[in-house]
């Protein structure tokens, strides 16, 4: 993966003290597929999807959330809401009345936001490696998430960053671009994002349903706090489809052609619902 490809397609949209940057590929006239990419990554973390959703008619837009990739400073700081409400404004940058949202973990969580928010704008989910919103875990393993966030606070920053490309794949060409985005990232800005993560993931309510197609797509190797959940909510949701693939965490990175292949169908299902964009550019965006 390529993280210093040519920029002249990047635009940028200034928010809360934040430039996130944005990308858009695929025909003019395609319904709009949004990817948000998770912790401490940044849009390339969808590198393998974006030519196969192109290659099927889709508007593809992938951005950099703010204090990852490109979209330094962080500004304001980030939180699931927060990080949501940007999503709704990249929608109306790009001129999308609705869209399919595809999020992966931290993602995941930023697109059932959006969705519970502003229904309106949502045709469906896709959502990878991410319990549902107000899906608590147990209080040993809140309190353990806790802890974990309190310690990490105290590592070496070397040692934090390799922690956790190891803990996210197995995969070496994975872990190598895990390791590359992450090293975007400030000390400040990952902490508190992780913060931000586990704020999302402990939340005391519960999301309405989404009323909308939802799909559900992990690895098969998912840490098990994360599987349980989704297998939880899909036995919640009977109309969700429910989808294990070979991998961890990063599975759309770890088996692109199967990850492409599931989404790609469940698009095919509602994209009829989604109207064309009325335009690429607005007020407060410009080029990189």
């Amino acid at each position: 993966m390529n993280l210093s490809e040519p920029t002249t397609d990047i635009r940028v949209l200034h928010l809360d003290g934040s430039p996130v940057h944005y990308r858009l590929a695929g025909p003019a006239d395609g319904p709009v597929v949004v990817l948000t990419h998770g912790l401490s990554l940044d849009q390339h973390a969808y590198d393998a999807q974006v030519p196969a959703l192109v290659a099927a008619g889709y508007r593809v837009l992938t951005w950099d959330l703010r204090g990852h990739g490109r979209s330094q400073p962080i500004g304001d700081g980030i939180s699931v809401e927060g990080a949501a409400r940007d999503l709704l404004a990249l929608l109306d940058a790009v001129g999308a009345e609705r869209a399919v949202l595809v999020g992966q973990s931290f993602g995941g969580m930023i697109v059932q936001e959006c969705a519970t928010r502003h229904p309106d704008r949502v045709a469906g989910l896709a959502v990878i490696g991410s319990p549902a919103l107000g899906d608590r875990p147990n209080a040993v393993m809140r309190a353990l998430q806790r802890l974990r966030i309190g310690m990490i606070r105290f590592w070496p920053d070397a040692l934090l960053r390799r922690v956790f490309a190891a803990m996210v794949t197995r995969d070496p060409e994975v872990r190598a671009y895990v390791a590359a985005a992450t090293a975007q990232v400030s000390r400040a800005a990952f902490l508190a994002v992780s913060a931000a993560a586990m704020d999302g993931h402990l939340r005391a309510e519960a999301a309405p349903t989404h009323r909308r197609p939802v799909l559900l797509v992990q690895g098969d190797r998912e840490e098990r706090p994360v599987a349980r959940a989704m297998a939880r909510w899909a036995a919640a949701d009977p109309a969700a489809r429910h989808v294990i693939l070979p991998g961890g965490h990063l599975v759309n990175q770890e088996s692109p052609e199967s990850t492409n292949e599931v989404i790609i169908g469940f698009l095919g299902s509602v994209c009829h619902q989604i109207p064309v964009a009325e335009g690429d550019r607005h007020p407060g965006a410009d080029e990189a």
